[in-house]
């Protein structure tokens, strides 16, 4: 009797819980108008609004910049509804080959989720609102619709969220105005960017940050994101964005496509997280400070 009290107590208890869950994920769940409509973001607590002084509508941001976005975020983007389980599989063998979280597998529409409506808790919990919300967005939103919320709600950098404010800060460009090597720039820092910024207030690209826009200009051109011409330009343009002499001598032998390339760069990512973390907050420092460095000459 007193076992069977038990049992019974045990799944009112997982009853409930369930209920629970289950009407907080509801309450969550946004729908189109919500979507569309000015708000606070719950990561960052960056304000959303189509029309305000930082959103930029997609038609106003490079055609290069979205596609280099697009191609080093999530290249299924456009197939997808919502979830890249090929990627998702990867990402889950390398954590669990690693013994710890080293890689996520992040759509462009889970990252949105996670930005707009979540914190950056890593659990079971949140990870099922986020599929919820990831499906809600799929389902009221186009495709353009998710990559224009997307690039004016990431962080590029402390406390810069938006490409606007972004191509201002580091280029004092329009998101229009972006070229190849700016926008694979821009995208290098999604990842990290408080982290993969300090290339930018040091005047010199550390060897990830080379090794990684090398490898997306030349997966741009390879992918046929972009054209020769545009290839070629981004070459030469790389060679004075801050690059070492030893770097430039490596762009003219640079191929498109190069799996050295990846190689490397998965290794200097590696250095850079060993550097110190007061660096760190010496270069972010910097950029408060308002000694913030173009690499843009014109």
């Amino acid at each position: 009797m007193k076992s069977t009290k038990i049992i019974l107590l045990a799944f009112s208890l997982i009853f409930f819980l369930v209920v629970g869950f289950a009407i907080r994920v509801y309450m969550m769940i946004p729908d189109r108008k919500e979507l569309m409509s000015c708000f606070t973001t719950k990561m960052y607590q960056v304000k959303l609004c189509p029309g305000g002084k930082n959103y930029v509508p997609l038609s106003q941001i490079s055609k290069v910049m979205q596609k280099t976005v697009v191609l080093t975020e999530d290249s299924l983007f456009y197939t997808h509804k919502g979830f890249d389980w090929e990627s998702i599989e990867k990402s889950a063998k390398e954590n669990l080959d690693g013994g710890k979280y080293k890689r996520g597998g992040s759509t462009i529409t889970q990252q949105l989720a996670k930005n707009l409506y979540l914190t950056k808790d890593k659990t079971l919990i949140r990870k099922m609102i986020e599929a919820f919300i990831t499906l809600q967005i799929e389902k009221h939103l186009t495709k353009n619709e998710i990559l224009e919320k997307y690039l004016n709600v990431v962080e590029f950098g402390k406390d810069i969220y938006g490409v606007k404010p972004a191509a201002w800060h580091y280029f004092k460009k329009s998101p229009s105005q972006l070229d190849v090597v700016e926008s694979a720039f821009l995208a290098m820092l999604l990842p990290n960017p408080k982290k993969y910024s300090r290339s930018f207030y040091s005047k010199k690209l550390t060897p990830f940050a080379f090794k990684r826009i090398k490898r997306i200009v030349s997966d741009m051109y390879q992918y046929n994101r972009i054209t020769e011409e545009q290839y070629l330009t981004a070459k030469e343009k790389l060679k004075n964005f801050y690059s070492t002499p030893e770097q430039v001598s490596e762009i003219d032998s640079m191929d498109a496509g190069s799996d050295e390339s990846a190689d490397t760069a998965d290794d200097d990512e590696a250095t850079e997280d060993s550097i110190d973390s007061a660096d760190q907050s010496d270069t972010e420092n910097d950029a408060s400070s308002g000694n913030a460095v173009e690499f843009d000459s014109e």
